[in-house]
């Protein structure tokens, strides 16, 4: 009877001992295939405004963090500083806008009422001279580094060089305009920007003069709330009417909208060579990514290690945003999507 009894006990601790090795490995293959069905679910569409940053959490990579940088008090022709001119560090207040190409980042602090050009990679930063920043500054940089600027009485755009030096005025300061945004890179090489007056789109050329309106863009509804972007090829609109981001064709109309029962209340908007469109939404306080018309991803303020999203810009394959209550730029790397190439 002993014998059978220790049989016994053999047995069970072997059982107990099989069940203690299985059960992580059950488990796991539990989690996994949960996920897996989320996410089959998620990229299948079924869930609406699903949130597939949850699945895909590496599209944005942060990068760098800036508050500020050694100030250059002096510069050359060109926009460097001179010899000798870095001064001390001079910290972000509240900035509330955003430009940038190539090593160029601009930043418009409506708290300090500067705007500034900062060398993200050297930490040195420059005053734009003569530009007061305001919350509503909008500044565009283009291909040849020179810099586009919304005037306080956002009547007009101002032009300058790399070097600072004042270039043409585009607009009619006596004008019946108040412009609330802009943007370059038209595939017609022409500037369009937003008439908060109209609410509808109105265009300039770069060689100066006043502002031509886009009729057709009034068919359909349309209804211009500032924010615009374009990828070099076509101009994205944030369209009130629709509370989405509309896609203007050559001619001004709208060819597509996007977004349209996912965005609340759009305000920021910038989109990336690959066709990512990257919306700010006042509503839930969220950035939210658009790919061929469909939510990719979406990430908060807190999941992106910010107070808010004041502003938006992208150059090549970065993505940055202002945040104007925790005084600091931060851009992240957009990543390859899975898949693409």
């Amino acid at each position: 009877m002993a014998r059978d009894a220790c049989k016994l006990c053999a047995i069970w601790r072997l059982g107990g001992l099989a069940f203690c090795v299985l059960l992580p490995i059950l488990l796991t293959a539990c989690a996994t295939a949960v996920v897996e069905a989320k996410t089959a679910v998620i990229n299948s569409g079924q869930v609406k405004g699903a949130k597939k940053s949850e699945f895909v959490p590496d599209l944005l990579v942060p990068w760098q963090t800036v508050t500020g940088g050694r100030l250059a008090t002096k510069l050359d022709a060109n926009g460097f500083p001179m010899p000798g001119a870095v001064q001390g560090f001079a910290a972000f207040i509240s900035p509330t806008a955003l430009a940038a190409r190539g090593a160029d980042l601009y930043v418009a602090d409506s708290g300090a009422r500067k705007l500034y050009r900062v060398d993200a990679m050297a930490q040195v930063m420059s005053v734009v001279p003569g530009v007061v920043a305001m919350p509503w500054t909008q500044m565009q940089v283009g291909s040849d580094l020179s810099l586009y600027v919304l005037d306080p009485q956002r009547l007009a755009i101002k032009h300058y060089t790399r070097g600072m030096q004042p270039l043409q005025t585009l607009g009619d300061p006596s004008a019946t305009i108040s412009l609330n945004g802009f943007v370059l890179d038209v595939p017609l090489g022409q500037i369009v920007a937003s008439d908060r007056m109209s609410q509808r789109l109105v265009m300039f050329s770069p060689l100066g003069g006043p502002a031509l309106p886009l009729i057709p863009s009034a068919v359909g509804g349309f209804k211009a709330l500032g924010a615009l972007a374009s990828d070099g090829r076509v101009v994205y609109a944030i369209d009130g009417a629709c509370s989405c981001v509309a896609v203007m064709g050559n001619a001004g109309q709208v060819s597509e909208r996007i977004g349209q029962g996912v965005l609340v209340q759009p305000r920021a908007l910038a989109v990336d060579r690959r066709g990512h469109v990257f919306v700010t939404d006042a509503a839930d306080r969220m950035l939210k990514v658009f790919l061929s018309g469909q939510l990719i991803a979406s990430y908060s303020a807190q999941t992106l290690n910010l107070l808010e999203m004041s502003a938006l810009a992208v150059d090549e394959d970065i993505l940055y945003v202002a945040d104007g209550a925790g005084s600091r730029v931060i851009s992240f790397r957009i990543q390859t999507q899975i898949g693409e190439r």
